[in-house]
């Protein structure tokens, strides 16, 4: 089974991978770990720390999210599982769900940022594009919400 498990920097993602390593640390279980770089505009700081260089800054923010692919791919191998770590630039809705398509995933795993009404208008929900574009399964992993009484 190959599986496609999307991540940025959020505690979402961080519960998406959470839910790989406890219920999919199977025998014949490849992962994927990707981050997809979306189209920004990078701030005065990052430009003055690349020297001035768009390219140095888009290199910067390139070797950051690998390592963050290749440090979560390392955990998944430390579990036994076959994994790697890529990063993709685009929007990330339609290149996740290229990405499985191109990549034969039979499973695509995504955090879901929670976001509702004109929030999730205005930001986008990458979620639901996978969920509504995607060839294959996808599993949206929710944080779990305390109820307080």
């Amino acid at each position: 089974m190959r599986v496609l498990l999307a991540i940025d920097e959020s505690e979402f993602a961080a519960d998406a991978v959470k839910e790989v390593e406890a219920r999919l640390n199977l025998p014949g279980i490849s992962v994927r770990v990707l981050h997809v770089i979306g189209t920004f505009v990078p701030p005065a700081a990052a430009i003055v720390e690349a020297e001035g260089s768009l390219a140095g800054v888009q290199q910067n923010v390139s070797d950051h999210y690998q390592q963050l692919v290749d440090e979560t791919a390392k955990r998944l191998k430390n579990l036994g599982l076959k994994a790697e770590g890529v990063i993709r630039e685009g929007s990330p809705g339609k290149t996740i769900v290229n990405e499985a398509r191109e990549w034969d995933a039979d499973l695509i795993v995504v955090g879901a940022h929670g976001l509702s009404g004109l929030e999730s208008l205005i930001m986008g929900n990458v979620a639901r594009h996978v969920v509504d574009q995607a060839v294959c399964s996808v599993e949206v992993v929710r944080a779990k919400r305390r109820v307080e009484i």
